[in-house]
């Protein structure tokens, strides 16, 4: 074995590092459900976790089979994304968060349109 897979190795066992944030997610909410999303060129292999809401949240795994342990330990259902695809009430809960969000925005700007048009204080005549 080379130095640099000597390397590789240490590394690649290390610990995955974002899975903790996914196990408090997963225990705060019920119904959640794990999608594993497999590595794209631009992106490493991650975990998708959706509750019964639709809320949702991901974190990049070393390889597919540290998303099914994790999954499997805390007794989360786990699937293959590129083959199940995704809930749809995750992607109604991101319709509905994005017009909440657009709304607000909406409602900000006409507040602000609303103080502009009111007339300032009188400016003395010097």
């Amino acid at each position: 074995m080379s130095l640099g897979d000597s390397i590789r190795n240490f590394f690649s066992k290390k610990r995955n590092p974002e899975l903790p944030g996914l196990e408090s997610f997963a225990a705060e909410r019920r119904g959640v459900e794990g999608y594993i999303e497999p590595q794209t060129a631009t992106n490493p292999t991650t975990l998708l976790l959706v509750d019964r809401d639709g809320d949702h949240v991901r974190a990049a795994v070393r390889d597919p089979a540290d998303a099914a342990a994790f999954c499997e330990k805390l007794g989360l259902p786990v699937y293959d994304a590129a083959v199940i695809g995704y809930p749809e009430r995750m992607r109604t809960f991101d319709r509905r968060r994005n017009a909440a969000e657009s709304a607000f925005v909406d409602k900000e700007i006409a507040e602000i349109e609303r103080r502009l048009a009111e007339p300032g204080p009188e400016t003395p005549n010097n």
